[in-house]
């Protein structure tokens, strides 16, 4: 390598013809103490200190541009998995329960937020178990302009239930007579909310995961157009 070359990569930092000399002249003597630089550069000591600040920072410089592709190598080499994880991430479902009556009014005060749902639902059992809530869905949705299908087990509630609340933006089917189902389901954009019900207590299931939700959604579409004509 050549002075000119040296000379050449010394000025892309800027540096004066003087510190370029001082530099120059370092090489030649090696590792010397400042006192010995100076001399033989015929620089003033204390200038000398300013020139190694000015090569203190070039070499800090060059260290965090070898962290940041250090930092680009590590994030290239993970970079497929962390993608993964996140795609992971997304489909996992964030899994709520809820256990006993107060604790499931908690969980059907989430459902009267949405603006739009699709359930299975046993007016009879709710009805007995939840008698609160019976009424309070569908007039907290009429109120809030919201809309619902909703398909309902056979018996004489149901009926009534229909009767009180059937409209265009609430529409509501029957099953046929001994057509039933152990749980409640309601199912919204999100979120599906399943009820479970037993002779001593009652129990909540909040499952939030847009996938699962639509696959469901999906599901009940099926049985709505069979179950809305009839």
């Amino acid at each position: 390598m050549t002075t000119l070359t040296i000379e050449s990569i010394f000025k892309q930092f800027n540096l004066n013809e003087k510190e370029i000399e001082a530099f120059l002249e370092l090489i030649k003597i090696g590792a010397s103490p400042v006192s010995k630089w100076a001399h033989h550069a015929k620089i003033k000591r204390t200038s000398m200190y300013v020139i190694l600040a000015v090569s203190k920072i070039i070499t800090l410089l060059d260290q965090r541009q070898r962290e940041i592709e250090a930092s680009k190598s590590i994030l290239g080499t993970q970079l497929p998995e962390l993608l993964a994880l996140e795609k992971v991430t997304s489909i996992t479902p964030k899994v709520k329960f809820y256990e006993g009556s107060l604790k499931v009014e908690a969980m059907y005060d989430e459902v009267l937020k949405e603006k739009s749902f699709c359930a299975f639902f046993h007016p009879e059992r709710v009805k007995s178990m939840m008698p609160n809530y019976y009424h309070k869905i569908a007039l907290t949705l009429k109120s809030n302009g919201g809309t619902a299908k909703e398909i309902l087990v056979n018996c004489q509630d149901a009926q009534d239930y229909k009767r009180l609340y059937l409209s265009d933006k609430h529409e509501i089917a029957i099953l046929p007579k001994g057509v039933t189902f152990s749980s409640d389901t309601i199912i919204t954009k999100d979120k599906i909310f399943l009820v479970g019900y037993s002779k001593d207590t009652i129990v909540g299931t909040e499952i939030w995961n847009s996938e699962l939700a639509q696959t469901q959604l999906t599901l009940f579409e099926l049985l709505w157009d069979i179950y809305s004509k009839k």
